[in-house]
């Protein structure tokens, strides 16, 4: 427990503070701040265990947009037969698309970070 403040509000204790980037010994700066271990896996088991628990979740999501895209879709359609809609697609249906699009690629980089699941 420290009993002083290191670094004294004069000298600007709620400013960011930097780690140093180099190692006492080596005059050489590091790459990265914060090198990553490498590992085999490169990740922890409850890592991949919450990942398949969120691509279940990504799953069932996709699904619900796409319903609701062929929804939205079926009924723009309509009032297109109707005579009444215009030839341009609705808002709602592009953002609907957008959020698929956005899952999807979510869903694809969980994948390729862990793997099938």
């Amino acid at each position: 427990m420290l009993l002083e403040e290191p670094y004294p509000a004069s000298a600007g204790a709620l400013t960011a503070r930097a780690e140093p980037t180099y190692i006492t010994h080596t005059a050489v700066p590091l790459s990265r701040r914060f090198p990553r271990k490498t590992t085999g896996q490169g990740f922890h088991p409850n890592d991949a265990a919450q990942a398949r628990l969120f691509g279940e979740l990504m799953q069932a999501e996709i699904e619900d947009l796409e319903d609701l895209i062929a929804v939205a879709e079926r009924r723009w359609s309509n009032r297109l037969d109707a005579g009444w809609g215009a030839e341009r697609t609705p808002e709602p249906v592009l953002r609907l698309r957008e959020r698929l699009k956005e899952a999807q690629r979510l869903q694809k980089s969980l994948q390729a970070r862990f793997g099938a699941y």
